[in-house]
C-alpha cells in the first residue's frame, strides 16, 4: 500500500503546513494546504523517467492545482515522502 497525497484544488494567500511561511499560491490537498515550493520539492517523492529521477517544478504544481480546481475526482495523486 502506498501513501499518497491528492491535489484537490488551488487558492492565493494563506499559510503553509509544512514551513509555516505565508504564500501567494496555496496548493490544497487532502492533507491540508501547502507551498507549491514544498509540495513540489520536499514533501512528494521524486518520480522517475528513463531511469532518472526528477522532482516536479514549482510552476507546475500551480497549474496542476489549478487544473484540480475545476476537478471532482481523484486524479491528481501523488506518491508522498514518509
Amino acid at each position: 500500500m502506498t501513501n499518497t497525497i491528492s491535489i484537490t484544488g488551488y487558492f492565493e494567500g494563506g499559510c503553509c503546513m509544512h514551513c509555516g511561511r505565508e504564500l501567494r499560491h496555496c496548493v490544497q490537498t487532502d492533507a491540508g494546504t501547502f507551498g507549491a515550493a514544498c509540495f513540489g520539492k520536499q514533501i512528494t517523492k521524486p518520480r522517475i523517467y528513463r531511469g532518472k529521477a526528477y522532482r516536479l517544478s514549482t510552476d507546475a504544481v500551480i497549474s496542476l492545482a489549478r487544473t484540480a480546481h475545476n476537478l471532482t475526482s481523484d486524479q491528481l495523486a501523488f506518491e508522498r515522502v514518509a
